[in-house]
């Protein structure tokens, strides 16, 4: 009975094969690839190339080597307020941290003496005018005199050199009289309107002799930013153009400046350049001794590009660019970038190279 089960269950396996084509295929397989094999051809390249024209691709750029440089404000311009005369503090107008207003005026001196001496020096004018006067009219009765000869010409000579001598006199006092009311204005010790004080070194009641320093003045509403930079970072600094980005890292808060002047000369130690930026407007309180950051981005010296990082495919714990022709190129990974960009480094890729954003 066994051998018959088993010639039974034989008999149905040929059966089936034997509905089986040549080939392994099915009517129904067949029916397939023939209807695959009924698409033109044009039709299927059509196909092929809109699915390698919508793979989106980027352009490979050289990555930069940021480098950031650290200054401190400082007034765009600064002096020292030095009296021209010698006196007494009358009073002091302004005091440290103070603007000096539209007429500058910082501390003024007692003027008592120099107002005297204006006094005594204008009564002498008025006394040289009288004279002058009174020889003049007898300069005038002296040549009628002399015309009619009635008096000697030696007495005319003597009335018009007497004449000559008052008005000479009086010339030389209008003169001090001038000194004297420029002196008066240097009683009053002025600085440029709109500048601060920095340093105040006189108090009122106090003798200042003439040369004394009475103050230290700064113009704060400009700011001005010392750097020394490399002459690479200087090319670079020019390539940002009129305007350059400061970061106040106290603040956080970025501004901008411009150039306002660079020495034709270097240090000789450091070898550098210096470099003033100068600020002009800015949204917080314009003062000395604020923290400045500036960023210049130099090329990198070791070639190495920056890809996004959607390009980039991780195997075997390496990284791979795709190129629009499914090529694979191997690259070294070496950190992040701004704006989700990534570093990578690859003999075989350099800046213009074209690959596939999203492989």
């Amino acid at each position: 009975m066994k051998w018959r089960f088993l010639l039974i269950v034989f008999l149905f396996i040929l059966i089936g094969c034997g509905n089986d084509r040549p080939g392994g295929e099915t009517e129904v397989d067949a029916g397939k690839n023939e209807v695959v094999a009924d698409i033109p051809a044009k039709e299927a390249e059509t196909i092929s190339a809109s699915k390698s024209s919508s793979a989106e691709t980027f352009v490979v750029q050289a990555a930069a080597r940021r480098s950031s440089l650290t200054g401190f404000t400082r007034a765009r311009n600064s002096m020292t307020l030095v009296t021209e005369e010698s006196g007494r503090v009358h009073k002091v107008v302004a005091d440290v941290g103070d603007t000096l207003g539209s007429h500058g005026l910082f501390a003024e001196l007692d003027t008592t003496f120099i107002e005297l001496d204006l006094a005594g020096n204008r009564a002498e004018q008025q006394r040289l005018k009288s004279e002058l006067t009174y020889n003049k009219k007898e300069m005038e009765r002296y040549e009628t005199l002399v015309k009619n000869q009635n008096a000697p010409q030696s007495t005319l000579d003597n009335n018009i050199r007497a004449h000559q001598s008052a008005y000479q006199q009086l010339r030389a006092k209008q003169i001090e009289e001038q000194v004297l009311m420029e002196r008066m204005k240097r009683f009053s010790l002025l600085g440029p309107a709109g500048w601060k004080v920095v340093t105040r070194y006189i108090e009122p009641e106090e003798w200042i002799t003439k040369g004394e320093k009475v103050a230290e003045l700064g113009r704060y509403d400009v700011l001005l930013v010392p750097f020394a930079l490399t002459s690479e970072e200087y090319r670079a600094l020019k390539k940002q153009g009129d305007t350059v980005a400061l970061r106040l890292t106290d603040l956080d808060k970025v501004i901008e400046a411009k150039v306002a002047r660079v020495s034709p000369g270097f240090d000789s130690q450091t070898r550098k350049i210096n470099v003033d930026l100068e600020i002009d407007k800015g949204d917080f309180e314009f003062r000395g001794g604020l923290r400045v950051e500036l960023t210049i981005d130099l090329p990198d010296p070791g070639g190495a590009v920056v890809v996004p990082k959607s390009a980039l495919i991780k195997a075997y714990e390496e990284y791979f660019l795709i190129t629009p022709d499914d090529t694979r190129v191997r690259v070294v990974l070496l950190g992040s970038a701004d704006n989700d960009m990534r570093r990578v480094t690859s003999p075989e890729v350099s800046p213009g190279d074209r690959f596939l954003l999203h492989p």
